[in-house]
């Protein structure tokens, strides 16, 4: 079949999936309001979240591996969907709330590992960092729609509402995947299985250190998700919807920037590093401007730099992954972004209440921001000691 309807299809299943683990971090106003969560909880909101991910994101890869990217999708968007109707209906206190959490975060852990293999397998290397790009649009899109749809329809209706809805789209999601994606057969020569395949991951130096760094590149993009609307509000006194607004154009930013950032690379020869480091180095500048506005910061001001900071810190994934994916071992692809999502994971289930703790224990969000410049610098340093391979070209 087609490989741009294969992209399609992990395109929709992916955004589907995203909104489902973006939608409770993006409800945090409402969900503050319902259940007095302070802000170092609300930053656990994404915290068990992604410890859900993190336990599935090596399971996922190896389902992947094994069962193929097309079944993989399909359940998991069916089985996102039933979560985001039981979390509404079963959900009136706070322990069995972030629970139901860990259970989101092993679905969301699914989408990366079988959409970036459905992809690489379907289209040839020197196209693949444009192509993974493009199916890590789906992530950012899927922080839109939350932001976009499900923010307004949580203002009129409540946040338990927009939860049904959410899991309404990944129903229709895994309905458009079944009918676009048919995956190809499976090669002959099956991969390393169990603890062989990981073992041979974790033998290779590149992909360690890439996958460690992987730590700290989303950080700034959960931490956006989970705290610009509250930042706007506390400290600009910006209203929810048009901080909504403002954090939607930065994710629709975040997700035209993995694109060109992928595109970009492609013509550079497949050289994913050079850009990666950029655009990391780019996103800590962007988090010291948000550390330095002042009160009286005109609204254009503001909103460019929230949109070039959605343009930074959330363009870094493509790269991430195409990286991961060049470096892994024929076969075990799914495993190798499944261990580089394990370290996403762990960032993402950190970053927000640590930063949530700094802005209390501070009284101000100016060291939340320089922290997570620290932090990007960091990952800055364990990149740089990667060593990528050349991509293959049929010319």
């Amino acid at each position: 079949m087609s490989p741009w309807v294969v992209l399609a299809a992990a395109m929709t299943a992916g955004a589907a999936i995203s909104a489902i683990g973006f939608v409770y971090p993006t409800l945090t106003p409402y969900l503050r309001d319902d259940l007095g969560l302070s802000l170092t909880a609300v930053g656990l909101l994404n915290t068990f979240i992604y410890l859900g991910t993190m336990l599935g994101a090596l399971p996922a890869g190896w389902l992947t591996d094994h069962f193929g990217s097309r079944r993989v999708l399909i359940l998991a968007a069916l089985t996102a969907a039933g979560l985001t109707v039981l979390v509404p209906l079963v959900a009136h206190a706070q322990a069995l709330f972030l629970a139901l959490l860990v259970l989101v975060g092993l679905v969301v852990a699914c989408s990366t590992p079988a959409g970036s293999q459905a992809v690489a397998q379907a289209f040839p290397p020197e196209r693949r960092g444009l192509v993974i790009g493009l199916r890590q649009m789906a992530v950012p899109l899927g922080g839109a729609l939350a932001s976009g749809l499900l923010v307004p329809l949580a203002e009129f209706l409540g946040w338990r509402w927009a939860s049904v809805a959410a899991g309404a789209i990944a129903v229709l999601a895994a309905w458009a995947t079944s009918r676009l994606y048919r995956e190809n057969s499976r090669p002959a020569s099956r991969p390393p299985t169990g603890r062989s395949g990981l073992r041979r991951v974790l033998r290779e130096r590149n992909i360690v250190l890439a996958a460690v760094a992987g730590v700290t590149l989303p950080t700034g993009q959960f931490i956006m998700i989970t705290y610009l609307i509250l930042f706007l509000r506390e400290r600009f006194g910006i209203l929810e919807v048009q901080g909504a607004a403002l954090l939607t154009a930065a994710n629709l930013a975040g997700a035209l920037s993995r694109v060109w950032w992928s595109w970009l690379s492609d013509r550079l020869g497949g050289r994913r590093k050079p850009l990666l480091l950029g655009t990391v180095g780019l996103a800590a500048l962007c988090a010291l401007l948000l550390s330095a506005l002042p009160v009286g910061t005109p609204l254009w001001l503001k909103a460019g730099v929230v949109v070039l900071y959605g343009a930074t810190a959330l363009g870094w994934q493509g790269l991430h992954f195409s990286l991961l994916t060049e470096l892994s071992p024929p076969g075990l692809e799914g495993r190798v972004v499944g261990l580089g999502l394990v370290f996403t994971s762990l960032g993402i289930a950190c970053a927000p209440p640590l930063f949530g703790l700094a802005v209390e224990r501070s009284g101000d969000y100016t060291l939340g921001w320089q922290l997570l410049a620290g932090v990007f610098a960091l990952g800055l340093t364990l990149l740089a000691l990667v060593r990528e391979r050349r991509v293959p070209s049929d010319e």
